[in-house]
């Protein structure tokens, strides 16, 4: 389990892929952001994109499942004040296939909460060329790790168990955060499993 104080500036966390589907880009824009090149893909291909792309809050929200189920789901989060920086760098299409990734930029403990402190990640989504997609820097609040508690691993779970292993770490931190495996799951950007469901 992941307390506040097991992030470092420097960290970077591999959160595995995502798979763009015609059919979520679809439901999405009918039911969210209604405009032709995101409902309809003749009208599509005529727009500035020359085809179907997926609207930039469902690409917001592809990357949010990959943050809860690679690393929130296995921390202490006690949600978010606030999202700064959000872009959207170039078009994601139907059979793209994203990997998202999180740098911790920052740590603050809070001056209010002695039990809390914010983690400032930068968040992307990169495509197969490795150019990003989509970027935003977030704030999360997670809880501070209990006293007298021992700080020990980055995460209670065995090294084969982590979701989101530390795969670039601080120099300061590097031979002492563990092995740098990073994750192997993936998912489609449609979600089958009820257990997976947001």
């Amino acid at each position: 389990m992941r307390y506040f104080e097991d992030f470092r500036p420097g960290d970077v966390h591999e959160l595995g892929t995502v798979t763009v589907t015609a059919e979520e880009v679809l439901e999405f824009g009918r039911r969210f952001d209604p405009q032709p090149f995101h409902t309809d893909p003749e009208l599509a291909k005529d727009s500035q994109f020359g085809g179907l792309i997926a609207s930039g809050f469902h690409t917001q929200s592809m990357f949010m499942r990959r943050y809860v189920d690679g690393l929130l789901a296995y921390s202490k989060c006690m949600g978010s004040p606030g999202i700064d920086e959000v872009r959207y760098l170039r078009p994601v299409r139907p059979g793209d296939v994203l990997t998202a990734r999180v740098e911790v930029l920052g740590v603050t403990p809070s001056p209010f909460n002695p039990a809390t402190g914010t983690v400032k990640p930068r968040c992307t989504l990169v495509g197969a060329d490795g150019a990003p997609v989509f970027s935003m820097i977030l704030h999360s609040i997670f809880r501070r790790r209990p006293a007298g508690s021992e700080a020990g691993r980055l995460s209670s779970m065995p090294a084969s168990e982590d979701p989101a292993g530390c795969c670039g770490c601080g120099p300061k931190d590097t031979a002492a955060r563990g092995s740098g495996r990073t994750s192997d799951r993936a998912v489609t950007a449609e979600t089958r499993s009820p257990a997976m469901s947001a």
